[in-house]
């Protein structure tokens, strides 16, 4: 194995200075110029932030006592969104009533 020292580098330009003579002997084409008559383009995403003029409430639910968000059209009185949904409500409410009916079977009747 022969180990050779590395030999110097070659003369001329080197790292950016290369770059800048090869881009100026290059030849430059002229690009067709772009229609000014495009109309502008509208963003990909509208978002309305304005207020809508409803109201948010807090109430609590009579069946699981559970505190519930509701936004409600002051018009109309219509609850337009809630957290929990009803659905949920319903469900929670369902488990309780099972959970109660299911301690109350094992209890002993024998006195």
């Amino acid at each position: 194995m022969d180990i050779r020292p590395l030999n110097a580098t070659t003369p001329g330009p080197q790292g950016l200075d290369a770059l800048a003579a090869t881009t100026t002997s290059a030849v430059t084409q002229e690009t067709a110029p772009a229609q000014a008559a495009t109309p502008p383009l509208e963003p990909a995403v509208k978002l309305d932030i304005a207020p809508t003029g409803d109201k948010a409430r807090y109430i609590q639910d009579p069946d699981t006592s559970a505190i519930v968000f509701q936004v409600v059209d002051p018009n109309s009185g219509n609850v337009v969104e809630q957290l929990p949904s009803e659905t949920a409500l319903r469900n929670r409410a369902y488990d309780a009533a099972r959970e109660s009916h299911a301690a109350a079977g094992n209890l002993s009747r024998i006195a």
